[in-house]
């Protein structure tokens, strides 16, 4: 018996640390989460004023691209162009740069002037878009320049062509009035 004796204790500090063991095991653990706040720097990205200005200008050039000619006229109705925001009359300068009509491009230039000439601070950032449409209005003019000069010469021409012919006509019937041989210039 002293080996069941000595066994037993053994045997109960085994079960009862297997009990303990159990018991500890039915019960989850707690865990205690404490709330950290870190600070991470984030780059924002900065926006020039003429980025912003150029973001206008293409907004509007897309919008503008969409109207009819009747909504377009609206658009570019007469007003106090001097009296204009810097932003506006250069939204002002494109609608007129895509009206086509007689004399718009002269405004659209006078206008893109008056923002060229702005000692306004809040001109400052208008001033390159202003600068580039200046430089296509100009542009414009020239080729508008060039297209009447074209035109007027075509007319000259045409002009010449129709005086040549009349007077064609009028030397073939003198001469079929005198009766003589037919030229090669009757013959069909």
């Amino acid at each position: 018996m002293p080996r069941s004796a000595a066994a037993s204790p053994r045997t109960a500090a085994a079960v009862l640390a297997a009990v303990l063991a159990a018991g500890c095991a039915q019960q989850p653990p707690r865990t205690i989460v404490k709330e950290v706040r870190v600070q991470v720097p984030v780059q924002v990205p900065v926006v020039a004023p003429t980025d912003n200005a150029a973001r206008i200008v293409l907004n509007a050039n897309d919008r503008l691209r969409q109207l009819s000619p009747l909504e377009l006229a609206q658009e570019v109705a007469p007003r106090d162009d001097a009296a204009l925001a810097p932003g506006n009359a250069v939204q002002l300068a494109l609608a007129l740069m895509f009206s086509h009509n007689n004399g718009e491009t002269f405004r659209a230039q006078t206008l893109l002037d008056q923002v060229l000439r702005d000692t306004r601070p809040e001109a400052n950032e208008w001033r390159p878009i202003a600068q580039f449409l200046a430089d296509r209005v100009a542009e414009q003019r020239r080729m508008e320049g060039e297209l009447e000069k074209t035109k007027q010469t075509r007319d000259d021409l045409q002009r010449r062509l129709d005086e040549a012919n009349r007077k064609l006509e009028a030397l073939k019937a003198i001469e079929r009035s005198l009766g003589g041989p037919r030229s090669s210039l009757d013959k069909p």
